[in-house]
């Protein structure tokens, strides 16, 4: 809301009283803000921004990727990667998410079902004919293993319908054939048509399973798929799995790039206080200043102050 700026009245009552007539102007020009609005956009990411889209355009022409995010908490990563949500959307690009939870790692593999979830979610949505060419599309690439997959992701039931029981074997070629099988269900919905993007948040908190599958290469040999993998660096040692497994990623020769937000610049702190509260940076300045102390250039923390 806004509070009506008085000059605005004067303005009309002078103009009345001295020629009988209001010239044309834009009303609101000199109002202020009654409530604060922190805008949206995001400040002193625009070369992490260019560097997603760049990385994406490749994916879009055939490669597979993978880039890895890092910062503190509240340092904005989950923010960044989603500020390029529209761009793959224009692209007809698939964007899926899941997110790890440090109280369920011991439950394998549930970020990345989540993420497959959420992509059955976006294609039931679709037309009675896309959903018919979808059934038929993931029942060519899982052929008789579709039971895993609907075992392991419940929603695909409502595209797969029921689907025979599949033979017990060992638990290492069991966890073989679930790699295959999850494999094959991401090579079949990246395609040119529609480049997948695959987000998994908090690898901090990643499972020993969905650590494997990542190590197999099972998220990452596929054409049209960027994978990326957000972190906490100051909960992630050089020893931490997931640096082991990704130092073993970059053997296999798959491009990969890393993204390491750092705290946000008092310019970046100056261009959002002023753009707030509508004022020239010049006269935010002491005011940023004393954000940027206090919150240490996290943008989680400014909303707070």
């Amino acid at each position: 809301m806004r509070a009506l700026d008085t000059s605005f009245l004067e303005r009309c009552q002078n103009q009345i009283e001295n020629s009988g007539t209001i010239s044309n102007f834009i009303p609101g020009q000199l109002d202020a803000l009654s409530q604060l609005s922190i805008p949206q956009k995001l400040y002193g990411r625009e070369t992490q921004i260019a560097q997603l889209l760049q990385v994406f355009a490749r994916v879009s022409k055939g490669s597979s990727e993978i880039v890895l995010v890092s910062g503190y908490s509240g340092i904005g990563k989950s923010v960044l990667v989603h500020e390029i949500v529209p761009n793959i959307t224009r692209q007809r690009g698939y964007f899926i998410s899941g997110k790890f939870d440090q109280f369920k790692r011991n439950v394998p593999y549930a970020c990345f079902t989540q993420a497959m979830g959420n992509f059955v979610q976006k294609i039931l949505m679709e037309s009675p004919s896309q959903l018919a060419a979808w059934r038929q599309t993931l029942l060519n690439a899982l052929q008789k293993n579709a039971r895993i997959a609907i075992d392991a992701i419940p929603e695909l039931k409502l595209i797969l319908g029921e689907q025979p029981e599949v033979p017990e074997l060992g638990a290492i070629e069991s966890q073989n054939r679930f790699n295959r099988v999850m494999q094959h269900l991401v090579q079949a919905i990246a395609t040119a048509e529609h480049p997948l993007v695959l987000f998994l948040d908090d690898c901090q908190w990643i499972d020993a399973a969905t650590l494997n599958m990542y190590q197999q290469n099972c998220l990452v040999k596929t054409p049209y798929l960027l994978l990326i993998l957000a972190f906490r660096d100051n909960e992630v040692s050089p020893t931490h799995p997931l640096m082991l497994a990704n130092e073993a990623m970059r053997e296999t020769g798959i491009p990969s790039a890393n993204i390491e937000l750092k705290p946000l610049a008092i310019s970046d702190v100056n261009r959002l206080i002023s753009k707030s509260l509508n004022c020239c940076p010049r006269k935010a300045a002491s005011l940023a200043k004393l954000l940027l102390e206090k919150t240490h250039g996290n943008p989680f923390f400014f909303n707070s102050y």
